[in-house]
């Protein structure tokens, strides 16, 4: 009993300080309702350059970039994410890329160009999977 109030009590504080020190320190735009792993890696590099949607879900191990270093002199590019995107674990989003609302992201993708709404993408470079998919809270993916 006391174990699991104490998981709670840790769950909730770590993040709310971690939801803190994002968007007030760095200054990441980021909704309270999105869920982001503990894990997750956001570009420091352009906080300012990072949005995340309401109820979207940022799994762990999940890169998130926003410049870009090897176009030349060092491009700061905003990368959006939009409500209700589930990105499976260990995915990359390059710089400047935005992904709609209603979206999952397979796990292991790379995210090189732009996501339309309603759909699934996967692979490396990530390509749209199946179109017209309803997608609800959370990204979960709604039987049709």
């Amino acid at each position: 009993m006391i174990s699991k109030f104490r998981t709670f009590l840790k769950r909730i504080f770590v993040k709310q300080f971690m939801y803190f020190m994002l968007t007030k320190v760095y200054g990441m735009k980021i909704h309270p309702t999105a869920i982001i792993s503990s894990k997750v890696r956001l570009d420091k590099t352009n906080p300012h350059g990072v949005n995340i949607g309401a109820y979207s879900v940022i799994t762990t191990g999940v890169v998130i970039l926003t410049h870009d270093y090897i176009s030349g002199n060092g491009v700061y590019k905003d990368t959006f994410i939009g409500n209700n995107v589930f990105i499976g674990v260990n995915s990359i989003i390059i710089a400047g890329v935005k992904i709609d609302s209603n979206v999952i992201i397979a796990a292991g993708s790379v995210v090189t160009k732009d996501v339309p709404s309603n759909c699934i993408a996967g692979g490396n470079p990530a390509k749209i999977i199946k179109t017209g998919v309803a997608i609800g809270k959370n990204g979960q993916l709604i039987k049709q």
